[in-house]
């Protein structure tokens, strides 16, 4: 309408012309309009481009820049800290010390730092292997030697004269808490010296009376930090003794406390154990003629000394069970001949106790205290040994019962249930080490036992014996393998992992017993050999045998020798404790 009043007036044409224009510009490039209202291009906003580019390239420069000096350190310290070489063993070694008696005492520890298991043993003789003499250290002539061989190629380590005679060791108690034990601790003459296993010295020596064992040592409880240690003196004879507990500083030696009457009950003690409950409360188990008791070493350790008992702990279940004394009664029967801890393996079960009889083996529950199965026996020629036969995560039971006429029958027991798993007949005319194994990945053990050669099973005479090793893996319970072991006259034996999740191996220990050995001269014809073997190399060397229904040798299995053997061949082992 304001159009068509403005066309009279030739004023009002050029109007109407200039606003229509205006307007037109104005809907078509609206932003094109706000620009010339603000006069011309934004200048600005380029300049804002350019910048957010720039600043773009630097950050891409300081990326590269930080990853280039990254880099350049990671190089430089692999250059500098050069990766760890694992130490390079042999197979097989032996170590033989002439003119010399053993013990039957054969442990193992990282001596030497290079996280491969060394082994300690005890032997009698005038001289030592590394340039020492009894004499020259002051000792009557023949002495003691602790002597430390290294695991990967049997080279000497150290040793330690001692003076005779001996009595017990233990390696691997006291030490800084938490970190593992350090210390030899051997009983001998009137004497309990603790030796460091790194280097072989002398860190303290303590009198002692009549000792018949020591106890794994204890949590610290002097405040020092380190693991201090426990022993419990008593006779083994028939003449009633004062039965005394002892603590002992791990790190200086020095008597904490007084002495402490156990309080046991009337009876000749046969034994001693430290046990931990699944609540980590620890006790001292005492075997008696007259049955199995324990005290809480928290109680024991307060009445050495008020306030030494803060870091101890005790069990509920127990403790209720305890008597005026802080006696608790678990097994009462004098028929009781040995108690052994069941422990380890893949198993999350509470610690249990096997208790043996003259006529059967039994499973004791630490935490219901009672007994859980209870299997029939004849008589024992060895000590029970453990491992897995199945792969329920349950340790099981080797026993060795004496069939008569020279035969042993090697049975295996369930460990949850008490059922007869495996079994099987030996000929046995001597004295054998008992069985051993070593726990793999697949939740198996591989079970090394002993016997006479299965060649020589018709010739009962001596001169005819052989002695052989037998390797069983469960999954193939039919065929053993068996390898002609020359090893005689063994004192010790041992089946365990060098290093952790390998190099599976055991250890022969053999020589004349010092402790059946007590003359001042040796003749100079005995002589010690300490022998490893990895078991794969026995592998290689047995032949089969296969394992009837009756658990009779029935001859050859050659027809899955071959089968038996690869699956060793692949095995991989396991260092938890079995």
């Amino acid at each position: 309408m304001a159009l068509q009043k403005s066309e009279s007036t030739p004023n009002g044409d050029r109007n109407t012309k200039i606003s229509v224009m205006v307007a037109h510009t104005t809907e078509a490039e609206p932003l094109k309009g706000r620009q010339e209202e603000t006069g011309g291009p934004n200048r600005r906003g380029c300049a804002g481009k350019v910048g957010m580019a720039k600043l773009s390239e630097w950050r891409t420069v300081a990326f590269l820049l930080s990853m280039f000096i990254c880099l350049s350190v990671v190089f430089a310290f692999s250059f500098v800290l050069p990766c760890p070489v694992r130490p390079q063993y042999q197979s097989t070694w032996n170590l033989t010390l002439p003119a010399a008696v053993t013990y039957k005492f054969l442990a193992v520890g990282d001596a030497s730092k290079d996280k491969v298991l060394d082994v300690f043993l005890i032997y009698k003789s005038s001289e030592g292997r590394m340039n020492k003499t009894c004499i020259g250290e002051g000792l009557s002539s023949p002495c003691l030697f602790l002597l430390a061989v290294d695991g990967t190629g049997g080279r000497y380590l150290w040793e330690r004269p001692l003076a005779a005679e001996f009595d017990w060791a233990e390696c691997g108690v006291g030490g800084v808490k938490g970190k593992g034990g350090n210390l030899c601790l051997v009983a001998h003459a009137d004497k309990l010296t603790a030796i460091d296993i790194h280097t072989g010295e002398i860190l303290w020596k303590s009198s002692r009376s009549l000792v018949a064992n020591g106890n794994r040592p204890v949590i610290s409880l002097n405040n020092d930090k380190t693991n201090d240690i426990a022993v419990l003196s008593y006779s083994t004879t028939d003449t009633p003794s004062v039965k005394d507990l002892v603590f002992f500083s791990g790190k200086s030696g020095e008597m904490i406390g007084s002495k402490v009457d156990v309080g046991v009950a009337p009876g000749q003690m046969k034994s001693h154990l430290q046990f931990s409950t699944a609540s980590e409360a620890q006790y001292v188990l005492l075997h008696t003629d007259r049955g199995l008791y324990a005290v809480s070493l928290g109680r024991l350790a307060a009445s050495a000394l008020s306030g030494l008992d803060s870091s101890l702990k005790r069990d509920k279940s127990w403790e209720q069970r305890a008597d005026n004394q802080g006696l608790i009664t678990l097994y009462d029967s004098g028929s009781l001949q040995s108690v052994l801890k069941v422990r380890g393996g893949y198993s999350s079960s509470s610690p249990s106790l096997l208790l043996q009889t003259n006529s059967a083996v039994m499973l004791f529950d630490t935490q219901k205290l009672s007994v859980t199965w209870t299997t029939n026996t004849s008589t024992l020629i060895s000590t029970p040994s453990f491992g897995h036969f199945n792969n329920d995560g349950v340790p099981d039971i080797v026993l060795e019962e004496d069939q008569g006429n020279d035969t042993k029958r090697v049975v295996i027991v369930d460990g949850e249930k008490g059922s007869v798993l495996w079994e099987l007949f030996l000929p046995s005319h001597f004295n054998n080490p008992q069985p051993a194994s070593v726990l793999t990945l697949n939740y198996y053990s591989v079970f090394m036992l002993w016997g006479e050669s299965h060649a020589h099973t018709n010739d009962t005479s001596v001169e005819g014996e052989e002695r052989s090793s037998y390797l069983l893996y469960p999954p193939y319970p039919k065929v053993l393998l068996e390898r002609r072991n020359p090893a005689q006259h063994i004192i010790a034996f041992k089946a365990l992992l060098l290093e952790r999740g390998r190099h599976a191996c055991y250890l022969i220990l053999t020589g004349k017993d010092g402790a059946l050995n007590s003359r001042s001269v040796l003749d100079g014809t005995e002589q010690v050999v300490l022998t490893k073997r990895k078991i794969k190399n026995d592998v290689s060397e047995s032949s089969g045998l296969g394992v009837g229904g009756s658990g009779r040798l029935d001859g050859d299995a050659s027809y899955q020798e071959e089968s038996v053997k690869e699956a060793f061949y692949r095995l991989r082992f396991s260092d938890l404790p079995q």
